[in-house]
């Protein structure tokens, strides 16, 4: 799956609506929970609870976000990191095919 998201603090993330449509599918370490709509399967963000020094953050994901310019995304900055390997501080070595 291809993750195009932004990554926000939990004072900054407003839900307006459908919060009772998604489910929370997290892995074993309960550390990541991944929300999606329960219908269609859609996934409009997770969110991610460390321990201290890093705290809870979300990531949205951009293509669920109402009014967005193309063109300010598109002039974004671009991140990768390495989920194949579990190793997310990291830049994965091959990112062509991203």
């Amino acid at each position: 799956m291809r993750i195009w998201s932004v990554k926000v603090k939990p004072e900054h993330l407003r839900l307006l609506q459908g919060d009772g449509e998604l489910t929370d599918y997290h892995f074993n370490s309960n550390v990541a929970h991944h929300l999606f709509c329960r219908h269609c399967g859609v996934r409009p963000f997770d969110w991610v609870d460390l321990t201290p020094p890093r705290a809870k953050y979300y990531n949205i994901s951009v293509a669920c976000l109402d009014g967005l310019d193309i063109d300010e995304l598109m002039a974004a900055p671009v991140a990768y990191e390495d989920g194949l390997n579990d190793n997310w501080g990291t830049r994965p070595k091959e990112i062509r095919h991203l």
